[in-house]
């Protein structure tokens, strides 16, 4: 009898164990194939900024779309952004007023483009559950390695129906943390070279810094 009391209690703890039916590799190379289905992508985000010395919190909203290739239109409060992978428009809406630059002399500094690719080149070191928008998601913890001088944390957390991403959360060199959560993530099939450039709008001055 004492025997079976322990048999019964030792696969009732095995059964009652959280069971992971995805591993952090596969999590990953399924998201890299959602990514492959499309041309460009559509999203609105928002992104929240916690920062390690304030209690006030940062935050923006904005809309993208975003291609391979430095290709993008990055829509943010009172400023928008056109690049078609060589030149760069920076409509500063209030000002009336677009500067036009070289791509290639830009700064490496992180912006919401870049953000939804550089998930994708990190190695995934672990998977949990997590929830959010009433949404249960992987959350996958990643290598930051590569991007030593920009973060010491990266996380990516997807949507268990396709593995398109949903929240980004990175933690830069001095502490602090930033979310990127994604509404309405659409891929496109179709894209025009004309989408990613800027069109001359009257009254509004241009300025060539090339």
């Amino acid at each position: 009898m004492r025997y079976l009391l322990r048999l019964f209690a030792f696969v009732l703890f095995f059964a009652v164990l959280p069971v992971m039916s995805m591993t952090a590799d596969e999590a990953m190379e399924k998201s890299k194939a959602w990514f492959k289905s499309g041309k460009a992508w559509n999203l609105s985000f928002r992104v929240q900024v916690f920062y390690v010395d304030s209690p006030e919190i940062a935050s923006q909203d904005g809309k993208l779309l975003v291609a391979e290739g430095d290709r993008f239109v990055l829509e943010m409060a009172g400023i928008k952004f056109y690049s078609d992978g060589e030149s760069l428009w920076q409509h500063n809406v209030e000002q009336k007023q677009v500067l036009i630059k070289a791509v290639e002399d830009l700064s490496s500094s992180l912006h919401p483009s870049e953000l939804l690719f550089k998930y994708l080149n990190c190695k995934a070191k672990s998977i949990s559950e997590g929830e959010f928008g009433g949404e249960k998601l992987w959350v996958l913890k990643l290598d930051p390695s590569k991007y030593g001088g920009q973060f010491t944390q990266m996380e990516v957390w997807l949507s268990k129906k396709d593995f398109s991403p949903k929240r980004l959360f990175t933690v830069d060199p001095s502490g602090n943390g930033s979310w990127y959560n994604i509404v309405n993530l659409k891929v496109m099939k179709k894209v025009s070279a004309e989408d990613f450039k800027y069109k001359p709008i009257k009254g509004v001055d241009e300025i060539d810094m090339r």
